[in-house]
């Protein structure tokens, strides 16, 4: 018996999938009594945050240093489908914390929260189109003799967050946006009870 139960916990795990945390889904927790903050969210895309850093701030507390053009530079890198929790929230906005510690987290904004399958989107500041050109290349049936194909440009948007309470850049080609991972498993369990009726004494 125990083993069949093992079978059916895996099958059930193996089953489950990340979907998008919708406004349909929030109104059906709260509907639940559901608490934000027990729910396992996700983010779609890896999030980078960067900022250059004074002499005296060379010590950070959170991510990595590297020196970029003579100057010191902390990235701190979130990698796509990093677990978050639920710290805090409004109507329309989910704060999201990626790691522990106080002011780490990143405020996700529903923008159509009138529409069911609207989506919670990362919610930075002053965000500024830039144009990034990449050059694409292909070689020939040898592996030799590289050539250029055209030139491709596409937008990334570049933002603004506070993060540990400092001001960070970050660049994105598309808005990260919340995951939940939510069972495939739909089989509906039915109670079934035949009555035998009363007897009259």
């Amino acid at each position: 018996m125990r083993q069949i139960i093992q079978i059916a916990l895996l099958g059930l795990i193996f089953t489950s999938c990340k979907v998008v945390f919708t406004e349909q889904i929030r109104n059906q927790a709260a509907a639940n009594k559901i608490d934000l903050s027990k729910i396992q969210f996700y983010n779609s895309d890896k999030i980078v945050l960067k900022r250059t850093l004074s002499s005296n701030e060379v010590s950070v507390t959170s991510g990595r240093v590297i020196v970029e053009n003579g100057m010191y530079t902390e990235i701190i890198k979130i990698k796509k489908n990093t677990r978050g929790k639920c710290e805090s929230y409004t109507n329309n906005n989910l704060n999201i914390s990626f790691e522990s510690g106080s002011n780490r987290s990143l405020p996700f904004y529903n923008n159509y929260s009138n529409i069911k399958t609207s989506s919670y989107d990362l919610n930075p500041d002053n965000c500024k189109i830039k144009k990034i050109s990449t050059i694409g290349i292909s070689s020939n049936v040898n592996n030799k003799n590289l050539v250029p194909l055209e030139t491709v440009e596409k937008n990334i948007n570049v933002c603004s967050v506070f993060y540990d309470g400092k001001k960070y850049k970050v660049e994105l080609p598309s808005m990260p946006y919340l995951l939940i991972k939510k069972s495939k498993f739909t089989k509906k369990q039915t109670r079934k009870r035949t009555v035998k009726g009363v007897k009259v004494d």
